[in-house]
């Protein structure tokens, strides 16, 4: 009996998405051409953190769309030294899809991750110079099944036309 995933599910609809919009280059999944390696850290390739479960590269934005099902913010937080290490030459938007049954699923996980982004956007500009909505930005939605998309869907269409 085959496993049905969700995520993956949500991954194809928004990689759909972006093949209308060939400038986009798509990398998903985790092999070695969506990984990073924090400068400095140097991990061997295995170890590397993937870029997301999808990952939309343009000439001025790298898009990365995590998908949660079980919650937790490492999703999150392996950008922070990312982001800090000043290797980021674009700027970076992440999305994150937390797939929910009600409104109070994952409700810690993800407090938790709206917390974690505040004190991302205080130490990075503090400390780095790296400035939210500039350099980077972090948006968290929510959805039941594929026709809530839309949201992001719309973000997205909007992000790789270059608005």
């Amino acid at each position: 009996m085959a496993i049905f995933s969700y995520e993956r599910e949500a991954i194809d609809y928004l990689a759909a998405v972006a093949k209308g919009f060939p400038q986009a280059k798509v990398y998903r999944g985790q092999g070695a051409a969506n990984r990073f390696d924090v400068p400095g850290w140097n991990l061997p390739v295995l170890q590397r953190f993937q870029f997301g479960d999808l990952r939309l590269e343009t000439s001025g934005e790298t898009i990365i769309v995590e998908t949660e099902s079980a919650g937790g913010v490492t999703n999150l937080v392996k950008y922070w030294p990312f982001l800090a290490s000043a290797a980021v030459e674009k700027r970076l938007i992440l999305l994150h899809l937390f797939q929910v049954a009600s409104e109070g699923d994952y409700i810690a996980h993800r407090r938790l991750w709206g917390y974690l982004v505040e004190r991302m956007k205080e130490d990075l500009q503090t400390r780095c110079g790296v400035l939210y909505g500039q350099h980077w930005e972090a948006h968290l939605f929510t959805y039941r099944s594929l026709e809530e998309l839309e949201t992001i869907q719309r973000l997205l269409q909007e992000k790789l036309a270059g608005r």
